[in-house]
């Protein structure tokens, strides 16, 4: 297949430390552009990465017709703007999640995508590890019995009030079940292939700003089976990943992260002994430069892309339901 042609628009943090080492690596992806609202900030992100062309407006960027894709970084709730002005532009667009804040509007990107034919993909790098898709297999093999329960956790220290996910509140996308408590629940809609009926949410909001720094929550899906989770932006960095069966469970260290310097694995327990009844070892990988290869394959090539629109509006129903939840003090249907 031909490489694609990826610019990005916007200098943040992601695309620094995650995104460019990995489209640089790639065989099938080419970086080619930068885009900032700032013509030296542009220049000087392009030339500390190696990025051939810099551009001091994202317009610009945009009429680039030599590109191919467009990367979003920027803060979640300009994300929909410029996937619009992306597409009518002609390209392909990866964006960041959250990648809406609204089911209205998935829903209207759905429809640009079937009209434009271009893919619009939400950036969710641990479904294109190897671990989690053989973890989602083993599963649905029966071997180890039928998941019924998950647990997912994802804690880190972000307390700093300048950050972006403290910068906006939770109505525009900041805070944890935004930023990171999205990581758990994708997964696990994913490994349960379903989607919850009912969610139940707590959310202990940041003294001085309007975001949670803390949030627990349930979701219940119409075969009575559950998951839980829990986030927050001032604990010691940590993430893990627990299911049961009826005769089984697993466990998945720091599952949201794969890069290729560290092995990675998950162990089945079958509740009779301590000790582990399997282990599966997985070789180091960087889960980043399999999602744009994966990405850039789907836009090219027509080949499905599993950070699909679809998979985004079911995740946007569930948080919402979850955020009503949490003001409600109640139960909430999704």
């Amino acid at each position: 297949m031909k490489t694609g042609r990826w610019g990005i628009l916007g200098t943040a943090d992601i695309a620094h430390r995650q995104l460019i080492p990995s489209l640089h690596a790639s065989e099938v992806a080419e970086l080619v552009a930068v885009a900032s609202r700032d013509t030296s900030r542009a220049q000087e992100f392009a030339q500390e990465h190696r990025i051939p062309v810099s551009y001091g407006s994202y317009e610009q960027l945009l009429e680039d017709d030599s590109i191919d894709i467009v990367y979003i970084p920027l803060p979640n709730h300009l994300h929909v703007r410029w996937i619009k002005q992306a597409v009518a532009a002609g390209k392909h667009v990866l964006c960041e999640k959250p990648l809406a804040l609204t089911v209205a509007d998935v829903q209207e990107l759905i429809a640009l995508r079937d009209a434009t034919g271009k893919l619009i993909g939400e950036a969710y790098a641990p479904l294109h590890q190897s671990r989690l898709i053989s973890l989602k297999h083993v599963l649905e093999s029966g071997q180890f019995g039928k998941l019924e329960s998950l647990h997912g956790t994802f804690m880190m220290n972000l307390t700093d009030r300048e950050n972006i996910r403290n910068a906006y509140d939770i109505s525009q996308g900041g805070g944890a079940l935004w930023d990171i408590g999205v990581y758990p629940i994708t997964i696990g809609r994913w490994l349960f292939d379903a989607e919850p009926v009912e969610v139940f949410c707590t959310m202990d909001m940041h003294q001085d700003s309007s975001v949670d720094h803390l949030t627990t929550g349930i979701l219940r899906f119409a075969s009575g089976y559950q998951m839980s989770f829990s986030c927050g932006m001032r604990y010691p960095f940590h993430t893990g990943l627990s299911g049961y069966t009826q005769t089984h469970r697993f466990t998945v260290p720091n599952p949201f992260f794969s890069d290729e310097r560290h092995q990675m694995i998950f162990e089945v327990f079958d509740g009779k002994t301590p000790e582990h009844t399997k282990t599966y070892s997985f070789a180091p990988e960087d889960q980043y430069r399999l999602q744009c290869d994966h990405f850039t394959e789907a836009a090219l090539e027509g080949t499905p892309f599993v950070g699909s629109l679809e998979r985004t509006l079911g995740n946007t129903r569930t948080l919402l339901a979850l955020i009503r939840s949490a003001s409600s003090g109640r139960s909430e249907r999704v």
